[in-house]
C-alpha cells in the first residue's frame, strides 16, 4: 500500500519506450529514451560506504556506513518478524532479534567480490515492536572499517518534490538509480518513485544535492513490472537522537571521517543507447550526441553546461549547451 496519497510530480520523464531514440519529427528536437520501472545501474565504484549485510538463514540486505564500526540498516534485516507486515500494523511485527554474530558486513560492488570487514557485536533500535515508521537499525560492528568514508545522516528530511540517489544490492550486484522523485513525506516515513524490489531493506537514500542520507528502504509496492512502482523509506531524521547515540558509542571519532560521497548525478553526460543504459534512466539523442540525461523543470534545474529543453515526446529533460 501507498505510504500517502500520490502527488503529481515530474515523474512524466519515465514513460514506457523500447529501441533507441527515434527519428525526431521536428529537425532539431531533442528525442529521448525512458526506462520504466526505473531500475538503475551497476554502480561505477560511488558508493563505497553502502555496504552488503549477509545475514545467516535469512536474505541479504543493505546498509550505509556511518563510522567506521556503525552501520544504518532496516531493522527488518536484524530481527525475528512474524505476523502481519502490512502497515499500519495490526499488531506486533517484531517477536526477537537474531544472533548478530552472523551477520557479516561485507564491502564491494558485486556480492560475489565483496570481501567481509566485520561482524555485528550490538545493535541500537527504536522502542515497540512494530517496523511501520520504525524500520530503522543501528548495526554496531566488532571491527573498524576505516579506510572508507562514511556517510552523514542530513538532520533534516526530504520534501516532496526532492531528489535523491538509492543505492542498494540486487540480483548479487550494486546497483544505483539518481534523480529518484520523492512523492510523498509523513512524519517518518518517505516515498520514493522507483522499480519495487530491486532495493534490498536497509537500502539508503541519499539526498542529490548535500550527498547526505535522508531514508532506510523499508518496503515496496505493487510489483516489480509496475509502472507505478514505489519504494517507502523511514525517514533517518526522524532517528537522529538514536544515529547520535550509535556514534557516540562507536569506537572511533565520527569527526575524523567526514563525507565525501559523490552528491550526483552519477552518469550525465555517459554515452548510451538505452534508457536503461542510465541511472536516471533517459538517454537523450541531441546535436548529433547521444547520452545520459534526467528530468527537469524549472524548480528542478540542470547542472552547469546543461539546460532545460523539451523533448519530441513531451517531457522536458537537461541537453548540454
Amino acid at each position: 500500500m501507498n505510504l500517502l496519497p500520490l502527488a503529481p510530480t515530474s515523474l512524466a520523464l519515465v514513460a514506457a519506450c523500447s529501441g533507441g531514440p527515434p527519428t525526431p519529427i521536428v529537425p532539431g528536437a531533442p528525442v529521448v529514451d525512458r526506462a520504466l520501472p526505473l531500475r538503475g545501474i551497476l554502480d561505477p565504484g560511488a558508493d563505497p560506504a553502502v555496504v552488503l549485510l549477509d545475514v545467516e538463514g535469512g536474505s541479504p540486505c543493505t546498509g550505509a556506513l556511518l563510522a567506521a564500526d556503525v552501520v544504518l540498516t532496516a531493522r527488518r534485516c536484524l530481527a525475528v518478524v512474524a505476523g502481519d507486515l502490512e502497515c499500519p500494523a495490526r499488531g506486533p511485527q517484531v517477536t526477537g532479534g537474531i544472533d548478530l554474530t552472523n551477520v557479516r558486513v561485507l564491502v564491494g560492488d558485486d556480492a560475489a567480490s565483496a570481501v567481509e570487514r566485520a561482524r555485528g557485536r550490538a545493535v541500537l533500535l527504536p522502542d515497540g515492536d512494530v517496523l511501520c515508521g520504525a524500520d530503522v537499525a543501528l548495526l554496531m560492528l566488532d571491527a573498524t572499517i576505516d579506510d572508507v568514508a562514511p556517510l552523514v545522516v542530513q538532520p533534516t528530511g526530504a520534501a516532496v518534490g526532492d531528489h535523491v540517489r538509492s543505492v542498494a544490492y540486487a540480483g548479487g550486484h550494486k546497483q544505483v538509480r539518481d534523480h529518484v522523485v520523492v512523492q510523498a513525506v509523513s512524519s517518518r516515513e518517505l516515498e520514493l518513485v522507483e522499480a519495487p524490489c530491486v532495493a534490498t531493506p536497509g537500502a539508503p537514500a541519499i539526498d542529490e544535492t548535500s550527498g547526505q542520507v535522508v531514508g532506510v528502504v523499508s518496503r515496496s509496492g505493487p510489483s516489480c513490472q509496475a509502472a507505478d512502482g514505489y519504494d517507502v523509506d523511514t525517514r533517518a531524521d526522524a532517528f537522529q537522537t538514536l544515529v547520535d547515540e550509535a556514534l557516540a558509542e562507536g569506537q572511533t571519532s565520527h569527526a575524523a571521517h567526514q563525507a565525501k560521497e559523490k552528491k550526483g548525478p552519477i552518469d550525465l553526460g555517459a554515452s548510451c543507447t538505452h534508457g536503461a543504459d542510465c541511472a536516471a534512466g533517459a538517454c537523450v539523442s541531441y546535436a548529433s550526441a547521444q547520452y545520459c540525461t534526467r528530468s527537469c523543470d524549472p524548480t528542478d534545474r540542470c547542472p552547469s553546461k546543461y539546460r532545460c529543453m523539451g523533448t519530441q515526446e513531451g517531457p522536458t529533460v537537461c541537453v548540454q549547451e
